[in-house]
């Protein structure tokens, strides 16, 4: 948690605890614990986001040996004809690997290189992609957190993205070296500072990381000692 959020965490427990202590709240008690809900929902929301994914395990997903499934859930793809919208019922299925849409009809596969975006928007979770197929328009029980995997699951994956048959190295490339530069504004991600500056992988290669735009920054010495091979 950030120390931002700890703070707004710690000023919520200071106006409840006076708030007890000054009146008898009766029916104001069920609007405190609403409100502690929907905070600890938006703390949950952010760390699913950030990256903190759930696991998934069912014996009858056909998965590639090396996908980790994050989220398996009923769904009902919405497309809009000239006559209508038409509904067809299945199942969403976010991995390691990309975005599925197993139904009665045709599916959908979508690498995670393929989606610009995620939204959850009207109840429903909006996938926009670069393919005019790609992309759609989804009913799933809790669109929020669905929403959430699979963007945390998409901005893993863009941070991880390699080319095919490309190896990593610690060798990063002028031209990838010139856009992280141009993007980070040669300073510093952390401080801001733009003395003794270094790249740094994200995602660590000891942990699979990439040299890829996605998966480097600009740190300056010191806060790239402080971070070492953290994520």
């Amino acid at each position: 948690m950030t120390k931002s959020s700890n703070t707004s965490w710690d000023s919520f427990h200071e106006a409840v605890t006076d708030l007890q202590s000054a009146v008898d709240l009766g029916v104001a008690q069920s609007r405190v614990d609403e409100l502690r809900q929907r905070i600890l929902r938006g703390r949950s929301l952010t760390q699913v986001r950030t990256g903190e994914l759930p696991r998934v395990q069912r014996s009858d997903l056909h998965l590639e040996a090396d996908e980790t499934p994050y989220i398996d859930v009923n769904a009902v793809q919405i497309k809009y004809t000239a006559s209508g919208p038409r509904h067809n019922s299945g199942r969403i299925i976010g991995s390691s690997k990309k975005f599925r849409f197993v139904g009665a009809g045709a599916g959908t596969e979508l690498p995670w290189a393929k989606i610009v975006s995620i939204a959850s928007e009207y109840g429903n979770v909006i996938i926009s992609a670069t393919t005019a197929r790609g992309g759609g328009t989804y009913s799933v029980p809790d669109p929020e957190y669905v929403a959430a995997v699979l963007e945390g699951a998409l901005r893993i994956a863009k941070r991880l993205v390699l080319a095919p048959g490309q190896r990593d190295t610690r060798s990063i490339p002028p031209n990838i070296k010139a856009e992280v530069w141009q993007r980070d504004g040669g300073k510093c991600c952390q401080c801001g500072d733009s003395h003794y500056l270094e790249f740094d992988h994200v995602i660590p290669l000891s942990r699979g990381g990439a040299t890829s735009v996605g998966n480097l920054q600009i740190l300056c010495h010191k806060c790239n000692l402080e971070k070492g091979a953290r994520i």
